[in-house]
Formats: C-alpha cells, sequence, structure tokens
C-alpha cells in the first residue's frame, strides 16, 4: 500500500540525516517509514553518504540542487558562527565572575 508524507515530514525527515549527521536507515526506522522512500528523497536532494577522508564526494548535476546545498551551507556557517559569538561572549562573563 502507497502511503503519501506531507513536504514538512519529507523536510524533517531529511533533516535528521543531512544536518543532524543521523543514519538514514536509523532514521527510517524511528518515523515508521520504508528506507528506500528516505533513500530516494536524499538521493534526489543531492546528499550523498559520508565518505572516507580520503575519498572525494561526489557532486549532483543539478544546478538547483546545488544552489540549494549552497545557501544551506552559508545558512549553517552563520549560525556557528554567532554560537561562537555568543560562547566567547559567555567564556569572558565567566571568566569575569570568577575573579
Amino acid at each position: 500500500m502507497y502511503r503519501s508524507y506531507d513536504k514538512a515530514f519529507r523536510e524533517q525527515a531529511l533533516k535528521l540525516v543531512t544536518e543532524q549527521g543521523r543514519d538514514p536507515t536509523g532514521v527510517a526506522r524511528d518515523l515508521g517509514m520504508p528506507n528506500s522512500t528516505l533513500f530516494k528523497w536524499l538521493k534526489d536532494a543531492g546528499w550523498t553518504q559520508p565518505a572516507d577522508q580520503d575519498q572525494p564526494v561526489q557532486l549532483p548535476n543539478d544546478i538547483a540542487v546545488l544552489k540549494a546545498r549552497v545557501l544551506d551551507l552559508q545558512r549553517q556557517v552563520k549560525e556557528l558562527e554567532t554560537d561562537r559569538e555568543i560562547l566567547k561572549k559567555a567564556t569572558a562573563f565567566f571568566a569575569n565572575q570568577s575573579k
């Protein structure tokens, strides 16, 4: 029997793998969905399984997928920079508190 998933469910499932680095098989099991469905979504999004450090990562040929990935990575960089600044300020604050 075919089950359809809404767009929000699909996006959340993809984020669990692409952003949080979780195992796709485990994510599919936790969400109660077929592995093949999640792997198809990941493939369509241009995701590749992490390779060993010695092997280069295959990039998708679709320009739209590449642009989406670049925008996602830029957002992640901005978020990490913000987190780093917050941690720097918190470190300085607690260093002054202990004096």
